[in-house]
């Protein structure tokens, strides 16, 4: 599978509380094409960031997703 992003960085958390392992995943969607209509470029890219999220996963994991822009949230 051709990826449209790029893992930065990967963050694994504990959760004793709830006995569980967290991974935050902070990744850079690449460019699209000047030919791509950015729109379906962004969907595309999302679609890829679930399909890698959800790779080897159980029925009972939990998968979120939040979606910042660095340059405002610095």
């Amino acid at each position: 599978m051709s990826h449209r992003f790029e893992i930065e960085d990967t963050i694994t958390r504990r959760y004793s509380r709830f006995n569980a392992i967290g991974m935050q995943l902070i990744v850079r969607l690449l460019r699209p094409s000047k030919a791509r209509n950015p729109v379906s470029y962004f969907l595309d890219s999302v679609n890829d960031l679930f399909a890698h999220a959800l790779q080897n996963l159980r029925d009972t994991d939990m998968v979120g997703l939040t979606i910042q822009n660095r340059v405002q949230s610095e």
